[in-house]
């Protein structure tokens, strides 16, 4: 779900003020944080100086450098291709943490993290990090699908165009709300939603707002059940 929107100016990118104003609208809507995971992107002193400050726990994924390859390359020569974790800190300063670099046989090349949960042993950051991290691609899946709902304008406002992504990012939760308890696509979404406009434009029907999203959710999970018993009998008799 896509709980916030914050828009950013690309060209003054302020990752301390960012990352402070991020947590404090967390804060605001009541959700708590555990492991914050962020890609390469925020893997920089600013922002691992702000979360240290703010002691929320963190996954970064880290960018090589030269200090970081040195220390690999040593590891190398000694214990091989193995997984391995060392203490690390930006040259401008700002709190020490955890590099943990992990060998990808496929492509021939450490995976790094930074991070500064307790990492007593590679092995075990291998068996939980990895798998919790990979689920930020769902991010990158939510994107695709937020294009399906684009409102196509040729507006240059930067009120309007923050305005429709709100609408791209509503119509993503409803659609993922939907998805719990009922088969559906963004497409279907679509047309249902142009279908009922046109009939309450003609008809003038009720809004159906005044329906408890809990009582709205059941009536369809019974509806998807029911409509999935009749395929079920159908296939059978055929």
């Amino acid at each position: 779900m896509t709980l916030d929107v914050i828009d950013i100016n690309g060209l003054n990118k302020n990752y301390s003020l960012f990352i402070e104003s991020f947590f404090e609208r967390l804060k605001i809507i009541g959700v708590k944080t555990g492991t914050t995971y962020l890609d390469k992107e925020f893997f920089n002193r600013a922002v691992i100086s702000k979360l240290d400050e703010l002691k929320v726990n963190f996954v970064i994924a880290a960018k090589s450098n030269q200090v970081i390859n040195r220390e690999l390359k040593n590891h190398q020569k000694e214990w091989g291709n193995t997984p391995t974790i060392f203490e690390y800190q930006f040259k401008q300063g700002g709190p020490s943490f955890s590099i943990v670099a992990i060998y990808d046989d496929k492509k021939e090349r450490y995976i790094l993290f930074a991070t500064n949960k307790e990492a007593e042993s590679t092995e075990k950051f291998e068996k939980t990090i990895p798998e919790e991290y990979r689920k930020r691609w769902n991010i990158e899946t939510g994107y695709r699908v937020k294009n399906d709902f684009k409102i196509r304008t040729c507006t240059k406002s930067p009120v309007a165009r923050v305005l429709f992504f709100v609408i791209q990012c509503i119509m993503y939760n409803v659609l993922n709300m939907l998805k719990s308890v009922i088969e559906i696509t963004a497409y279907e979404l679509k047309s249902l939603i142009n279908e009922d406009i046109n009939k309450a434009v003609r008809y003038r029907l009720k809004s159906l707002n005044l329906i408890p999203v809990k009582v709205l959710l059941e009536c369809l999970r019974w509806f998807n059940e029911e409509r999935n018993r009749v395929l079920r009998t159908r296939l059978t008799i055929i």
